[in-house]
């Protein structure tokens, strides 16, 4: 009798999803599946973070660096905490908390939108010390 080839034997079995496959997580750009299964992993294995969540904080931060100026002024007091998480903070933990090769992407990816939500914000000098992105003013939009 005749030895079948493996090919054969693995066509007919059923595939089954890896809970942390490295399909594109909606929310953050086109960049490598290793990110997208990194921050999966990251998510999975904290409680503190829910799936889709550090997708989720990359959108809002997106937009709201790039929105209308009426958004930025609106939205700038969400980056203090007091109505809703920050989102630049909860971008910041998940690049500290990734593997180095994923945070690099990470930060690459954060930082053409870092860059514009400087150019739209000034200096706060009399802010209490903390992270960069809550001591801007949204007075001096530059739009």
């Amino acid at each position: 009798m005749p030895r079948r080839p493996p090919a054969r034997i693995r066509a007919h079995a059923t595939k089954r999803p890896r809970p942390w496959s490295a399909r594109r997580t909606p929310g953050l750009p086109v960049g490598s599946g290793g990110l997208a299964a990194a921050i999966r992993r990251l998510e999975h294995r904290r409680s503190d973070l829910e799936p889709g969540g550090v997708a989720d904080a990359f959108t809002r931060w997106a937009r709201l660096s790039s929105g209308p100026a009426r958004r930025l002024t609106t939205d700038m007091c969400c980056l203090h905490g007091c109505c809703e998480p920050d989102p630049r903070a909860l971008l910041e933990l998940a690049v500290h908390l990734l593997p180095r090769r994923s945070a690099r992407e990470l930060r690459r990816l954060l930082e053409p939108i870092d860059r514009r939500f400087r150019e739209r914000t000034l200096p706060d000098p009399f802010a209490p010390p903390g992270p960069w992105w809550t001591r801007r003013l949204a007075q001096g939009v530059l739009d």
